[in-house]
């Protein structure tokens, strides 16, 4: 009896952690485009999709002022979802707008640009770069499918670090597994996000089609700007000032190079 229960108890932590590993690691399948046959409105339209780093501070009103202030009228269109990986961001571009999160919507105002912030969770579970890369690119890819202009904003600095020291036991076991399996048990840093980033957009031949943002404008360093972020993962009302203003000059450039 004794036995059978410790064998059904192995059964079930397998399977958990089957599933678990499986949720967090697995890249998603490549959508079916949708039929779209709105027209887009006059004026200068943008899209905004990512996770939290999107709803927090209300960003989309931030970037519209700071436009207003430099002379360009907009109209401004967001999408965030809290906690989101690259995977969920880009999923969420497909989802039904009756869905929670769903980012349909932007791609149905066919914005001029879509402001693209994610990475963060990826880097934050330690996924690695490929899995960042392999679904930015999707979603790169989606945007330009429907005439969107994708403006990316490279991987914010965060601090990694601390926030690893908050992790639960299971999260931190299974980072440092990932990282050990991946990365020959070291860890993932932020630059080697970005550089696969970049390099895979040059060989896709998108990186002719984007517009990067470099974060470092607004801090190349966590540990030095500590004042600008609420917490580990997350800028405070000081920071989105920074970031949004560094967001309006990004979008007053392309404007001017019509």
């Amino acid at each position: 009896m004794k036995k059978k229960l410790l064998i059904s108890i192995v059964l079930l932590a397998g399977v958990f952690c089957f599933v678990y590993f499986w949720n967090k690691y697995s890249y998603a399948g490549e959508k079916d485009y949708f039929s779209s046959r709105t027209k887009p409105e006059n004026g200068l339209q943008i899209g905004i999709i990512g996770d939290s780093w999107v709803v927090r501070q209300n960003l989309d009103s931030l970037l519209q002022k700071k436009l207003l202030d430099k002379g360009i009228q907009s109209q401004i269109y967001s999408s965030g979802n809290p906690g989101a990986k690259t995977k969920k961001i880009y999923e969420n571009l497909f989802k039904d707008d009756t869905e929670e999160f769903s980012s349909k919507k932007i791609i149905e105002k066919k914005p001029d640009y879509c402001i693209v912030i994610a990475g963060v969770n990826d880097a934050a579970t330690h996924v690695g770069p490929g899995f960042y890369t392999h679904h930015m690119v999707m979603i790169i890819k989606t945007l330009l499918h429907y005439n969107i202009r994708p403006v990316i904003v490279s991987l914010p600095e965060f601090g990694v670090e601390e926030d690893f020291k908050n992790k639960n036991i299971i999260s931190s076991l299974s980072n440092r597994g990932a990282e050990l399996v991946l990365n020959e048990g070291n860890q993932f840093k932020i630059p080697e996000y970005r550089n696969a980033l970049s390099e895979e957009l040059k060989n896709d031949g998108l990186d002719k089609k984007v517009i990067m943002l470099n974060f470092d404008e607004v801090s190349p360093d966590y540990d030095k700007d500590r004042g600008l972020y609420a917490d580990p993962l997350h800028l405070n009302k000081q920071g989105y000032q920074k970031f949004s203003e560094f967001l309006a000059n990004g979008i007053v450039n392309l404007e001017g190079r019509k």
